[in-house]
């Protein structure tokens, strides 16, 4: 997740305040159910020892307190959200024009060794995933941590006995969800491969539609579509039990440390530590937290998500761009090519696709090169405009290597002409 922080760390100070924003919120949404037990405590529990007058004053004036902090956290609260959604969009574009910048630096046989849709399909992945885990940390996670420390504040200024409950209840959730979270991320991963898969197949499929149905492989063509989103279902079924299982360990120590924390408080009562003001303000405080903190396997989940797919973005950032030299040579026009015995080999081919070739034209030539389907023709057009790289002998223009210029310079003086159409709306 190191590369998340690298993308955060422009926008640390709007985290900052975004954090501190929903600590505001949350103390000031926590504060209401003490006020509540005040008002219990004071008015309900003792009402003969005021009169009618100072009782509704006194409820009155509390009531006031109360509303008056309610809208101070909505109003705090509709500022974080602003500046969560703000450092999410400016996150998710940068990472996506990065993402963008480094696909188009490529080489041409990168492409060539991947599905269309397939590199689109992983920066929309990273780019949602991310967006959806910052704001779970910050909406949900930060929140009930701030919850928890606020309620953990509250219990030691009435008794210590209730701090090791809720320390108990953390660690025990803590380390379950760990545990059970790293299978998660591994079928995370499986399934980011899959959905890059499937959608690479299905753009390919599309674009090649004519092809497709002129050969009558439709139906072929939807079976092997349907392997791959069986592929799919089958690796989310398995995702949704590790969910669901991490959901119900969660569930159930949380209904455990909800039932200990009453026990305690009314203990507390019976001891007359607590008055029964204070016990409803603790329970209602520890049903706030332990609610958004059922919700912690989907951020776990989230987590994963973001983790996984964080990993494919780096494998993508850190593959090798385009070469380009350091000191380029200024090729001018070009009057003179030659190819000096040049020959080429594909990736994952075992002989070369064109060998020795050699050959040279001046302005005004006119040079054709035929042969069969597959014999080399178009791979020798794509080493001429440098799609390609030679794996021997040389491309020269004017006399200066190819290897020593910048291609987007010399490729404004080349008319090019594809084999396919290509239209650009």
């Amino acid at each position: 997740m190191k590369i998340l922080w690298t993308y955060l760390r422009p926008y640390q100070w709007y985290i900052l305040l975004a954090l501190v924003l929903a600590a505001i919120a949350q103390v000031l949404s926590l504060y209401d159910p003490v006020i509540f037990g005040r008002i219990i405590d004071t008015y309900a529990l003792n009402p003969g020892t005021r009169t009618n007058e100072e009782l509704i004053n006194g409820a009155m004036f509390w009531l006031g307190i109360a509303v008056a902090i309610a809208l101070a956290a909505r109003f705090v609260m509709a500022f974080k959200d602003y500046f969560i959604r703000l450092i999410v969009q400016k996150f998710g574009m940068q990472i996506f024009n990065d993402g963008l910048k480094q696909t188009l630096k490529l080489p041409y046989q990168e492409f060539e060794e991947r599905s269309s849709g397939e590199i689109l399909s992983i920066l929309q992945k990273v780019r949602n995933d991310t967006e959806r885990f910052i704001t779970n940390f910050i909406n949900i996670l930060f929140s009930s941590i701030v919850g928890i420390g606020f309620l953990m504040w509250y219990a030691f200024t009435k008794h210590w006995a209730l701090i090791p409950v809720f320390l108990i209840g953390v660690v025990i959730l803590g380390g379950l969800t760990s545990i059970l979270s790293r299978s998660i991320k591994t079928l995370q991963r499986s399934l980011i491969r899959q959905n890059r898969q499937m959608s690479g197949t299905i753009t390919e499929s599309l674009r090649n539609i004519e092809l497709v149905k002129s050969l009558g492989l439709t139906f072929p063509e939807i079976r092997r579509l349907r392997q791959h989103t069986q592929e799919i279902y089958n690796l989310e079924m398995s995702k949704v039990k590790k969910v669901r299982t991490l959901t119900f360990f969660q569930g159930s120590i949380l209904t455990l440390l909800k039932q200990s924390i009453l026990f305690i408080l009314l203990w507390l009562i019976f001891r007359d530590v607590l008055s029964p003001g204070e016990l409803i303000s603790m329970q209602f405080i520890s049903t706030s937290i332990i609610g958004p903190l059922q919700d912690l396997g989907s951020i776990i989940l989230s987590y994963r998500e973001a983790e996984a797919s964080l990993q494919v973005f780096n494998e993508l950032m850190l593959k090798e761009p385009e070469y380009r030299p350091e000191e380029p040579i200024d090729v001018g026009l070009i009057e003179h090519l030659k190819f000096d015995n040049v020959s080429f080999r594909h990736h994952k081919a075992t002989i070369n696709a064109l060998e020795n070739i050699t050959f040279e034209a001046r302005v005004g030539d006119t040079i054709a090169f035929v042969g069969p389907s597959g014999s080399g023709k178009s791979t020798l057009v794509k080493l001429l405009v440098g799609l390609y790289t030679p794996v021997k002998g040389e491309i020269l223009y004017d006399n200066i290597s190819s290897r020593s210029i910048r291609y987007n310079r010399m490729r404004k003086q080349l008319g090019f002409v594809t084999q396919d159409t290509q239209l650009f709306s």
